[in-house]
Order: structure tokens, then sequence, then C-alpha cells
């Protein structure tokens, strides 16, 4: 049973896919999105969808790339973001939609339905009035989110090594995205110096986010002391490689994935 499936991004068609086939369907995943910016992001996300074609060897089609349709759609909505964002995805899901009554699809969806940053009822209030006009091809709702589908596109992005982009992909997008991160880090080392003083923090601070923190090597016992581990919560790195002595000193026994504070880590015991 054919099916057009719209997708935005690898990750998001991972677990759209799958949950596609378990259901019978055969997607034919088209991939238009005017709005990606700049273009050689474009073209990285696009190789990151080939990349899982490779591996499941479905048919992909590219629509046009067409930044200025994208910005002329979104003219008077460029700073009101809940507006423009709707006015992004009722131009994907209109020219997905042209496509498909085009080359006589009688149903179709999107992978916009995986995504965590996007509202099911506003996908589908749009739906609703784009189809007014077409009431030969029906969109197929389908929770892609359900049953943890967040985590398992985690875990299938990890296993085919696929790129997870940090912001949705406009110009806009990525302009809040830097903003975001510029005060996360900010707040972050303000938070840490108040645990473990100015000297520490202006010394330790370079392993922000990196992707693999050494202890005692990088990292000296004597940092963890007042917090303990905690006390990376506020460096965020992904990786923890940690002596056992020290770990069992803050209860950590055995190598796992672990939640400090509002991070989560995987902690390597060696």
């Amino acid at each position: 049973m054919k099916l057009l499936l719209h997708v935005c991004c690898a990750p998001d068609l991972t677990i759209s896919y799958k949950k596609l086939k378990a259901l019978g369907y055969e997607p034919i995943v088209y991939f238009y999105n005017p709005n990606i910016y700049p273009e050689e992001e474009y073209i990285k996300r696009f190789n990151e969808v080939k990349k899982l074609q490779m591996v499941w060897n479905f048919e992909l089609i590219e629509g046009e790339y067409e930044p200025s349709i994208y910005f002329e759609r979104i003219k008077g909505h460029e700073f009101n973001k809940y507006n423009r964002c709707l006015e992004c995805i009722k131009l994907r899901l209109e020219n997905s939609l042209i496509f498909a009554n085009e080359y006589r699809f009688s149903q179709y969806t999107s992978s916009l339905l995986a995504s965590p940053r996007k509202s099911h009822n506003d996908i589908l209030n749009i739906v609703k009035k784009i189809e007014l006009s077409n009431k030969n091809i029906r969109f197929q709702y389908i929770n892609f989110r359900s049953n943890n589908g967040i985590k398992e596109s985690s875990k299938m992005c990890k296993t085919y090594n696929i790129y997870r982009q940090d912001y949705c992909g406009c110009a806009f997008s990525l302009s809040e995205s830097k903003k975001y991160e510029e005060e996360s880090r900010r707040n972050n080392y303000e938070e840490l110096k108040k645990v473990v003083g100015e000297d520490y923090a202006n010394a330790f601070f370079n392993y922000y986010k990196t992707d693999l923190l050494r202890i005692p090597e990088d990292i000296p016992y004597e940092f963890l002391v007042k917090e303990g581990i905690n006390s990376l919560k506020y460096l965020k790195p992904q990786i923890v490689l940690i002596r056992k002595e020290i770990a069992s000193d803050f209860g950590i026994l055995k190598s796992g994935r672990y939640k400090i504070g509002d991070w989560k880590t995987k902690i390597i015991v060696w």
C-alpha cells in the first residue's frame, strides 16, 4: 500500500518509516524543505536521508530547494515564531499534497508528526484547511512519537550514525538556537562558579559539552568534593571516563547511563 511520506529530516524519518512499514505501508519518501538555511545545511540533511535510503532501500524523491518561496510565504511573520512556523508547515504540506495529486497517490503523511518540536493539533488543523481543495487524497495521521518513538529514533540515529541537528532549520531558528546556547553556557558557568569557586570554574569550563571527560586526568577529585558527580551537570559532558575508586566514593559502582541533575550522560567506570 503506497503512501507519500513528506520528510523534514533523517532523525524524524527513522521512526516514521519504521512505524509505517510495521503498519503495512510502502512509504515513498519526499524531501521538500525550502526553509532550511543555509544551503550547506540543506545538503547535509538531505545526504543523511540518503544514508538511510542506502540502508532501507526506499524510493526517494527530492523536491525543489526554493528558499525564496519560503521567505515570501513567511513575510510579515519573520519575528513571530508561532505564526512563522505555521506558515512553514503549511507550505511544506501544501506542496506535498500537490505532489501527491500529480503523481496519483491516494494518501500522504509527514515526518513532522515525529518531531518533538511540532504540535499535532497545529498540523491537523492545517491539513483540514488545505485538503478542502482536494478531497481525493487522504492525510494519514499517525502519532510517530507514541510508545517512546522519540527514544527509539534516538537509538536508530546512534546505530546508523545519523546527524541530529540542533535547530529546526530556518535562519531564524538558527539565530534563536545560538542565542539560547550562549545563554545556557553563561548560566552554567555562573552556577559552576558558585559551587567550585571562580578559579576552578575558569580552569575547567573549557570542558563544557566535551565528548569525553576523564576523571582524574582532566578533572581532579577535588573538583567533585562539594557536590560530587552533580558538579558535572554544569559541564554537560557526553561521556565520563572515571576511575572505579573515585566512582565508588560517589555511589557509582558500574558503567551505564546516568541522570545528573537535568543532564544525562554515559559513565564508564574503569
